[in-house]
């Protein structure tokens, strides 16, 4: 046992934290009860970021060992990494109990004061706590916690470079700590040490190169500052770098091209790899992923075809497993799921830890509402790669939709830790927290992201908008101090916003601010709609419609202000006033198809479908082309019982562009109704094949009804009942949910369906009728 013990040490101390609880496990399989092993294991999950499973070794540590104050210290350390209030208090005042002098005491309680002062929004008290812990790290400058609340204090300072010393002090106590590196060359860029910060993260790269918050660091800061050239210099540097035999840098060099370049750039370099690569192992990936590309760029049979010729070539070779789950995907997305299981489960014999496979199987699991079965695949995957965001982010999907909320938002967290608090992953988890109401926590978890990419400048509006609806304007002033620094036309357009809404919560006239936003750049005026748009969702209707108002007077010919008054309107609960401004706008050259649109959607808002529809001819008159008009008239089209007309006109927009997708569902909706020939039914499911997954309960009750019809009633029993929970109101989609339950047997839970079709749809309606012919049969 001490031998595989030793090993993991050694290990852990080179950084190989896998490695490490790899030998631990074995030393654990000799003697389980090891304090020390448990320890060292517990360790080894916080340094690699499966906070879950370190904080699980810490809690059995600490119930065994109650007066061990180590073990509180680093349940505490968790706490405050996942912005557990509660826990940190906790965990603080046992630790008090065990010693109340010691040095982990003393971070702990200090954590909870900061917090509170942060809360309160105390600079001062926050200053005077962070000096303190600042005095504490000179007797040990790594202590996690103590660095925490520095580092945090002096980043949301107006100079937060002062943060570099204690790094670097930090840093000679523990120089190979990944964490403090990004941190301390996210400080350098942010000092203009832009070159020191790219060479430090290059040096990382070459010594961490599966750990890809490095490479996404480095790639981000420039993307984020527009300099796409340099990002990609970057990429091609670590892969240039790497073995010829490592293809992980190199793909995510494609994907980068392909995102940044377009799929010709991409498949160029992958000519190349390809030739590089000769026949090595590696060739086959790269093919593979020119068949994959060639596939999304239109070439669907072509790709199919020649990754089907790959797999005939490969045999039992390892990359077949990697071919056979692309193949699967591209099956999936053609609307032929069971072809795709086929593939995913030979994947998955060969190899029952094939990543890919798995996550392809839990995506159709939560797709599928079976999340048990999913979060079982998501954690054998996180299991062998614990720094895969994606995999993260799926299995907080699934937790949430098993109704584990907290484990769900744990797993966000743990996204956005890993990542190195990557902006769209910390602006996913931000969001997710606000839904739950933790604004506050979302606000932590965003200053960390801002902090890691201050030129990114979705994550600083988001931030500011939580900062203004807090009242917390010595935050929103720090933003704009970062937004002023970002030569944009987006982060110009959101400064303007941020300032303007800033002076008028001070009661300041605001004047000068709003003028430059109308003035003729068109971004501003996207910050002045954007400036009401935020006043009307605090509520501040007040301030809006004064700031409307002096505006419209300002520029009483503005289209595009005269459109956002009668918007306000509406907003106001003055429906009178926003039909009068689309009305006078209906003539307006420069205001285009938009008045017409919105009056529309107001007319049939209030019932009035002979105006909506008068409406509608005349528009489509003076506008023939217009894609949302035609779409409008498909649809009117459809409820007078003109199907064929409505499909006419829905295939028309469809090969205008197939990538709409509620024309694509539209389409696929009218196709497939009852009755449809199985060629109607093919052709349907192809075209709303590459809507799968997607969270509009329209196309569930699509997607599901076509399989229904094409005899997979299983299959489509839990897109049905998802339509059915997202459209509660639509009668046609509990009709179809009570048909597909009948047949699978279900007849009790479709005679509520079929019953609750009769409380949605007039006695008379053809669904109605429907509904009631369905219960005769049943016996109800």
């Amino acid at each position: 046992m001490s031998e595989y013990r030793s090993s993991g040490l050694e290990y852990a101390a080179n950084g190989d934290q896998a490695r490490a609880i790899i030998q631990y496990r074995n030393a654990l399989k000799i003697d389980p009860d090891d304090a020390e092993t448990r320890a060292a294991i517990a360790q080894a999950f916080l340094a690699q970021g499966t906070i879950r499973e370190a904080e699980q070794e810490f809690t059995l540590l600490s119930e065994r060992f109650p007066d061990t104050l180590e073990f509180r210290s680093k349940l505490g350390e968790i706490a405050l990494m996942r912005a557990d209030w509660d826990a940190l208090e906790r965990q603080a005042e046992a630790a008090d109990q065990i010693d109340a002098e010691a040095l982990e005491t003393q971070a702990l309680r200090l954590a909870v004061r900061y917090r509170n002062a942060r809360r309160e929004g105390n600079r001062p008290r926050q200053n005077e706590i962070s000096a303190t812990a600042q005095a504490l790290l000179e007797q040990r400058p790594a202590q996690p916690v103590l660095l925490r609340i520095a580092i945090e204090n002096i980043a949301t300072s107006d100079d937060p470079t002062a943060a570099l010393p204690v790094l670097d002090a930090a840093l000679a106590a523990d120089p190979r700590s990944p964490e403090l590196q990004l941190l301390r060359i996210s400080l350098l860029a942010d000092a203009d040490q832009m070159d020191v910060a790219q060479d430090r993260l290059l040096d990382l790269a070459r010594l961490y190169p599966d750990d890809p918050r490095i490479a996404g660091l480095l790639v981000a800061r420039y993307m984020s500052r527009g300099r796409v050239d340099d990002a990609e210099a970057v990429l091609r540097a670590l892969a240039d770098g790497s073995p010829i035999s490592d293809v992980s840098m190199r793909t995510m060099l494609v994907r980068f091209l392909k995102s940044t370049r377009g799929s010709d750039a991409a498949l160029i370099e992958l000519s190349r790899l390809i030739d590089e690569a000769d026949d090595s192992p590696a060739a086959v990936i790269y093919a593979a992923m020119d068949r994959s590309i060639r596939f999304d760029m239109g070439d669907r049979d072509g790709a199919i075809e020649g990754l089907r010729r790959m797999l005939d070539d490969l045999g039992n070779a390892p990359e077949t497993r990697i071919v056979q789950v692309l193949l699967a995907r591209m099956h999936d997305r053609l609307g032929d799921r069971p072809a795709a299981r086929i593939l995913v489960n030979a994947a998955l014999e060969m190899d029952p830890g094939e990543i890919e496979a798995l996550k392809l199987r839990a995506t159709w699991a939560i797709d599928e509402e079976r999340p048990k079965d999913a979060i079982v695949d998501l954690r054998n995957a996180l299991a062998q790669r614990p720094r895969d965001t994606e995999l993260m982010t799926l299995l907080a999907a699934a937790h949430a939709q098993d109704g584990t909320r907290g484990l769900a938002l744990e797993q966000l967290a743990a996204a956005a830790e890993v990542s190195g608090n990557a902006a769209r992953e910390s602006e996913r988890y931000a969001r997710a927290l606000v839904t739950e109401g933790r604004e506050f926590v979302a606000t932590r978890v965003l200053d960390v992201a801002h902090s890691a990419a201050p030129g990114d400048i979705g994550v600083a509006v988001l931030l500011a908008d939580l900062r203004m609806a807090q009242s917390d304007w010595a935050g929103v002033t720090n933003l704009l101090s970062s937004l002023r620094r970002i030569d944009d036309p987006e982060a110009i357009s959101a400064r303007a916003t941020i300032e303007a809404a800033l002076l008028l919560s001070q009661g300041r006239e605001a004047g000068t601010v709003v003028d430059g936003m109308l003035s003729a750049d068109p971004g501003r005026q996207v910050a002045f709609t954007r400036l009401i748009s935020g006043l009307v969702a605090r509520g501040d209707l007040d301030v809006a419609r004064a700031q409307m108002d002096r505006a419209t007077a300002r520029r009483p010919g503005d289209v595009a202000l005269r459109l956002l008054d009668g918007d306000l309107y509406a907003a106001e609960g003055d429906p009178i006033g926003a039909e009068d401004i689309y009305r006078a706008l209906l003539d307006e050259p420069a205001a285009g198809d938009t008045p017409a649109l919105r009056l529309f959607s107001l007319l049939a808002g209030q019932g009035r479908r002979d105006d909506a529809d008068a409406l509608l001819a005349n528009a489509l008159a003076a506008y023939p082309a217009s894609r949302p008009l035609r779409l409008i008239e498909s649809n009117r089209l459809d409820v007078i019982g003109e199907t064929a007309g409505a499909i006419a006109l829905l295939e028309t927009l469809y090969a205008e562009n197939a990538s709409d997708p509620v024309v694509a569902n539209n389409l696929a909706t009218l196709l497939s109704a009852e009755g449809a020939d199985p060629a109607q039914l093919e052709r349907a499911a192809r075209i709303v094949a590459p809507l799968q997954g997607n969270a509009d309960p329209a196309v569930s009750d699509t997607i599901g009804w076509i399989a229904f019809q094409r005899g997979d009633a299983t299959g489509a029993l839990p897109l049905m009942r998802r339509a059915a929970r997202g459209l509660p109101q639509d009668p046609q989609v509990q009709l179809r949910l009570g048909q597909v339950l009948v047949t699978l047997g279900e007849t009790d839970e479709a005679r509520l369906s079929f019953e609750t079709v009769l409380t949605l749809a007039a006695e008379d309606h053809p669904v109605a009728r429907a509904a009631q012919a369905k219960l005769q049969a049943l016996g109800g």
